[in-house]
């Protein structure tokens, strides 16, 4: 079988890859395989080209143009590369059950209701849903892992509250009751957590043993 992509010379096959990793044409948000097509023949690219030979192309380059990642990419200056040194260090330390690593981070979630009863699953027969919801406001995820140790624990609370944080941070003193220390990364701290941590120490003082190290950012 004579894939469409080989219907064009190496060269042609450079000036589309590059152009497909450019920025669409103004007023376009992304490149779609119509648009390739489109654009390669008023750019002179090809004399023609079809919209099959456009799309075995990209899949033979593995270039999904229609997809996009987005992240934040920090300054690094002194501060963040000693952060980012402190994370590498203690992530590289022998596993030791007095000292275990948690990784600890939140989500938002909505939650939702059936609108009407769902239909299990029969012989013969798949599970039915309807795709119709009720929206029953939000709730929160606390989730920590224990990647050394094979661990996860997950904690479904009402919000991000203060509150809840320290409830978190004394289920996980108590899970870990013969550890000496507790190392705990995650996002920087939000200041009533902080606070919320200190002002309350009577409740989480088996909490005590916690060392929270922000992840840099």
């Amino acid at each position: 079988m004579v894939f469409s992509a080989e219907l064009l010379d190496d060269s042609q096959k450079q000036r589309l890859i590059a152009m497909v990793c450019s920025s669409p044409p103004e007023g376009r948000a992304r490149w779609t395989v119509r648009l390739v097509a489109q654009e390669a023949i008023q750019r002179k690219l090809v004399p023609r080209v079809g919209r099959e030979t456009i799309r075995m192309l990209l899949l033979s380059h593995d270039l999904k143009p229609r997809r996009k990642k987005m992240w934040v990419v920090a300054e690094l200056d002194d501060d963040y590369i000693a952060k980012m040194e402190d994370v590498l260090e203690v992530y590289e330390r022998p596993y030791d059950p007095q000292q275990p690593v948690i990784c600890l981070d939140e989500k938002s979630v909505t939650l939702h209701a059936d609108v009407r009863p769902a239909t299990p699953a029969a012989p013969g027969r798949e599970a039915r849903r309807d795709h119709e919801y009720e929206r029953c406001g939000t709730a929160n995820v606390f989730c920590a892992v224990d990647p050394k140790a094979g661990l996860h624990f997950t904690f479904a609370t009402p919000d991000r509250s203060g509150f809840e944080f320290a409830q978190v941070a004394v289920a996980l003193a108590i899970a870990y009751r013969e550890a000496k220390t507790i190392p705990v990364w995650g996002q920087s701290p939000k200041s009533k957590r902080a606070s919320f941590l200190i002002n309350s120490r009577p409740m989480v003082l088996p909490a005590s043993r916690q060392k929270p190290r922000p992840t840099p950012s």
